[in-house]
This record gives structure tokens, sequence and C-alpha cells, in this order.
């Protein structure tokens, strides 16, 4: 699935830079409604930032270096600032996700087949994950019109066939949004701030191996979510995650607010350490709802 999602991103791709326009290209649309839209569940927003992340991303980098201009450049600069911001939010979904969602399935005392929290969680990708990000690097530079097609000899060899199968991600939530957060850290990582955008952005090998790793990121990113898509779906044939899952993200910020007030107030009457280790966890929860 990971390798035709890359062909799905190199065909939009190709369409873009055939097309592009500096005049098209400097209107950018804002995101920041979407990032700031709490009358929706974080599953749902999660699913949008994804689709405008992908189309944010597409937009500014395929691109004709031969049209693109000094204005062009700087509104290069905006873009990537914007996509960091999704990047940024998706994180805290994941946070989210993670955390306080976990927990407050655990507290609904339903039986989880991929709850997964004994798992280690990993803190980098694998080798094989790696060498699947190569491989998909490899063959975007190969599709992709607007990459130096010279540079696909430096990746000759990881013309090898890699297979690579999703083990954890099927069996365990915690354990998929982990892979997500570490794959949205590489991307974050490869997208620069406006203050360290340069003009060697664009010039080749650099444009070329920039493009096509964020690429394969992304369609990687894309792949994993697919796995995350499918058990919410088995997830939710259980009406008591359903609604948990079904909560918007309003009404989870009022919950939580609420709890800790109680919380507070009782603090007076209750022992302290025991009173500190719940207000403690349900302000980590707090905190994680106000940032989706």
């Amino acid at each position: 699935m990971h390798i035709s999602l890359n062909d799905g991103l190199v065909k939009e791709s190709n369409l873009l830079a055939q097309r592009f326009n500096a005049k098209a290209y400097s209107k950018i649309e804002s995101a920041d409604s979407l990032l700031s839209k709490r009358n929706i569940t974080a599953e749902k927003k999660k699913q949008l930032l994804l689709q405008q992340l992908r189309k944010s991303i597409l937009k500014a980098l395929s691109i004709n270096k031969k049209k693109f201009s000094k204005k062009a450049f700087e509104v290069l600069k905006k873009r990537l600032h914007s996509i960091r911001l999704i990047i940024n939010k998706l994180r805290s979904i994941n946070y989210y996700l993670e955390s306080a969602f976990i927990e407050d399935l655990k507290t609904s005392k339903v039986k989880l087949p991929v709850d997964g929290s004994k798992d280690k969680q990993p803190d980098n990708l694998s080798k094989g994950e790696l060498e699947l990000l190569e491989y998909a690097a490899y063959r975007l530079i190969g599709k992709a019109i607007m990459l130096d097609k010279r540079l696909v000899q430096e990746y000759s060899y990881k013309r090898k066939k890699i297979i690579f199968e999703e083990r954890l991600e099927a069996r365990s939530l915690r354990a998929l949004l982990n892979k997500e957060t570490l794959v949205l850290e590489h991307l974050e990582a490869k997208i620069p701030p406006p203050t360290l955008v340069s003009g060697i952005l664009l010039k080749d090998p650099t444009f070329t191996h920039w493009v096509a790793r964020v690429f394969a990121l992304l369609s990687y990113l894309e792949h994993l979510y697919s796995i995350e898509k499918e058990i919410f779906k088995k997830m939710k044939k259980n009406k008591t995650i359903k609604a948990l899952i079904s909560r918007k993200i309003s009404d989870l910020v009022k919950e939580k607010s609420k709890l800790l007030s109680v919380l507070e107030a009782k603090e007076i009457s209750m022992k302290r350490f025991n009173a500190d280790s719940k207000i403690k966890k349900h302000m980590h929860n707090l905190t994680a709802v106000i940032n989706l």
C-alpha cells in the first residue's frame, strides 16, 4: 500500500508542476480555522488535518523552478510555516490519543485487544522502515518530473526488493500512534522554519533529495493512518468505545475542566499525596485536550 500511495502522490505532484503558475502559487489557503476548530471530534480533526497536510505539501513543493521568482520564494517560506503548524497540531492530537484518550478507554473497563499499553515504545523508526523510506525516495525521484533523474544513480543499491510487514501497527493502537508521531517528528525536521529557509533548497541535489524524502514520509504517514482508521472502525462496534470516540473536542475540554475543579475542591479534605496524584493526572489530560 505504501508504494501505491507514493505513486498517487507523484501523479498529483506532476500535474501541479506542469500547471505551475506563480500567481496561483501566491494564493495560500489558510489553515487557521481548521487548526482552531473544536466543534468536531479529535478523530475527525485528525482526518481533516492530514488531508490539508497532503494538499499543502503538494502545492508547496510541486513547482517549476524555471518559473520560480524571488516573490514565489517568499511564498514558499509562508507555505512551509503553515505546514509546520499543521504538523504540530497533528502531534498534539496524537499526544492526546496516546495519553488521555487511552486512559479514558481503560477507565471505561472495556477490554481492548489493541491497547498495547505494556509494549515498550520505540524512540525512532526501525532499520527496515528507514530502508523502505529510502527506497520510496528512489522511486519518487525516478517518477517526479521536477526532480533530477541523474540522482537516481545514488540510490541504485536500493533497487533490491524490500519487504516490509506491518505487524505491530495492526496489533496495538498505542504503538501505531507512537509510530505516527515518530514519522511526524521526522517530517517536521524536513520542513525548515522561515528563518532557516535559504535558496540552497531549490538547487540540486538538495532540492531533489529534500522533496523526495518529504514525499516519502508523507506517504508513509498516510499508510500508517490507513491502519489506524481500520482499528477505529473495529473499535466503534463497541457502543461504549464509540461514545468515547464521538465526543467533540469542546465537550472534552469542559468535561476535563469540570473534573479538575471538583478534584481541587476535594483536595482540602483529602490526604495531600493522594489528591496530588489525581490532580496531576487530570492536569496532564486537560493539557492534552486543550492543545487539540
